[in-house]
């Protein structure tokens, strides 16, 4: 007669599990309908190449261009990234090992994840600030400080909502109780 050990009964596997499942569900919504509408960023840099408009704009519009089209193979890149964290959630909602283990290594490639996306993010910024202060000057236009605030102030938001729920996650996901409950199964 063979007795099976049932895993403990932890709301809070349902709970991260479910969370992760549907934020990376929104997150592939998110990063396909932007990869759709990069067509849009195509058809503006082919009117900006034309010789009289390269030659009235700033090179700053160009780089802010050419960072947006770097960013769409980062969009991409999004997409299957957060695939990969759902499939990771699903099999942890299974109470399966491997499940937890790849959730643990979707936390850390967000870490390394969050540093890549502040680096584009302040480019691309520095370089929207020029373009704009050139603008700005043209049009006898000031300095515009809110907005360069504002800029600064949502990168770092940005950063730390990547760094925070990842590392709670590997703490969550490396305790005792959570490693027993999907080895048993």
């Amino acid at each position: 007669m063979e007795t099976t050990i049932s895993p403990p009964k932890l709301p809070s596997i349902k709970i991260i599990g479910w969370t992760t499942v549907i934020a990376s569900a929104i997150m592939i919504v998110v990063n396909v309908m932007s990869l759709l509408t990069y067509s849009m960023f195509d058809s503006l840099d082919q009117s900006l190449t034309t010789p009289l408009l390269s030659q009235l704009l700033p090179q700053s519009a160009k780089k802010v261009l050419d960072l947006y089209r770097y960013s769409r193979w980062l969009t991409a890149y999004g997409t299957f990234y957060f695939a990969f964290v759902l499939v990771a959630g699903v099999q942890f909602l299974r109470l399966q090992a491997w499940g937890r283990k790849a959730l643990e290594i979707a936390c850390w490639i967000a870490l390394f994840n969050a540093l890549v996306d502040t680096a584009l993010s302040c480019l691309i910024w520095q370089n929207m600030q020029e373009t704009l202060s050139m603008a700005l000057k043209g049009l006898g236009g000031g300095q515009y400080s809110s907005i360069n605030s504002l800029g600064l102030i949502t990168i770092v938001v940005g950063f730390f909502v990547w760094i925070i729920p990842s590392a709670a996650m590997i703490v969550y996901l490396r305790r005792p109780q959570i490693m027993q409950a999907v080895s048993l199964r």
